[in-house]
């Protein structure tokens, strides 16, 4: 009797002892394919940066004749001084027509966002709903209607045009994420400002602003990156050279009869350079940011 129960009760140990082996024997090929899963998309994703950089430092006869992805043949680190001194007004462009949009973006999204989640009023889920599905129309069905109203109040080729249209575009994805973030605000914090008699612009300045800086870092990152890299609107909205961002400036690179693809290059590591810039600076309140609300507690 004595033996039977110790055999039973040996069993599930040998169960546990059996489960860990397997999963000490799994555990290395687990780990194994998840890295060489992400050294795949490391690699799909800088295959192409790689080939922008070979190309900024060779010349137009090396890249025709040992093709794209050929080894340069000299160094040609002139190219990005020159693409930098020719994109010079572009890049000065971008920054007046992001800074601008991106801060109007935050602004309109932290209130609206502050709104739609503490404030209670008829009709507000409704709103969220509707601004919210605003960022699924198609951009490609407004470029018609927005250059004609643009350009009858006036407004083409300025920088004042494509400012509002950023703003316009980005509102609806920056509203989402500032209601939603706000809603894992505890509540306590505005009944505690609204019992020592602060006002709702006190409350919202004072107290849900600051807790918002791991959400805004993760928009200004984001809201940058896509300000500073569209090309579309830049080219439906503007006509000078003046008023063009940088994107469109890599495009003053292509001749009539062949295309500077060394220039083109040296260009588009120029205009990457300030939104890796932006990345760097926010990297930490930026993963914040994004990793906001998976871990509770």
């Amino acid at each position: 009797m004595t033996d039977m129960t110790t055999q039973i009760s040996a069993a599930p140990q040998d169960i546990i002892n059996r489960g860990t082996l397997r999963e000490r024997l799994e555990e290395p090929f687990m780990r194994g394919g998840q890295i060489g899963l992400l050294l795949l998309l490391a690699l799909v994703f800088f295959l192409p940066v790689l080939g922008t950089l070979l190309t900024a430092v060779r010349t137009i006869p090396d890249i025709t004749q040992n093709g794209a992805w050929a080894l340069p043949a000299s160094y040609e680190w002139g190219n990005l001084g020159r693409a930098f001194v020719e994109m010079l007004p572009y890049l000065k462009a971008s920054v007046i027509i992001t800074l601008p949009s991106v801060a109007g973006t935050l602004l309109v999204s932290m209130m609206a966002g502050y709104a739609l989640s503490r404030m209670r009023f008829q009709g507000r889920i409704w709103m969220f709903l509707v601004i919210v599905s605003l960022s699924f129309v198609p951009i490609h069905t407004q470029l018609i209607p927005v250059f004609r109203l643009m350009s009858d109040l006036g407004l083409h080729d300025t920088f004042a045009a494509q400012i509002i249209v950023h703003i316009m575009r980005q509102i609806p994805f920056a509203v989402l994420i500032m209601t939603n973030f706000f809603n894992t605000v505890p509540g306590e914090l505005r009944e505690a400002g609204r019992i020592d008699g602060a006002s709702e612009w006190t409350i919202f300045r004072r107290i849900y602003v600051p807790v918002a800086r791991p959400a805004l870092s993760a928009l200004i990152v984001l809201e940058f990156t896509w300000i500073w890299n569209d090309l579309l609107w830049g080219l439906v909205l503007t006509q000078g050279a003046g008023k063009k961002p940088v994107t469109v400036g890599i495009l003053s690179f292509e001749g009539e009869y062949e295309i500077a693809w060394n220039m083109v290059a040296s260009g588009a590591v120029v205009a990457a350079i300030p939104t890796l810039a932006v990345f760097l600076a926010f990297q930490k309140h930026f993963i914040r940011g994004m990793t906001m609300g998976s871990v509770k507690g």
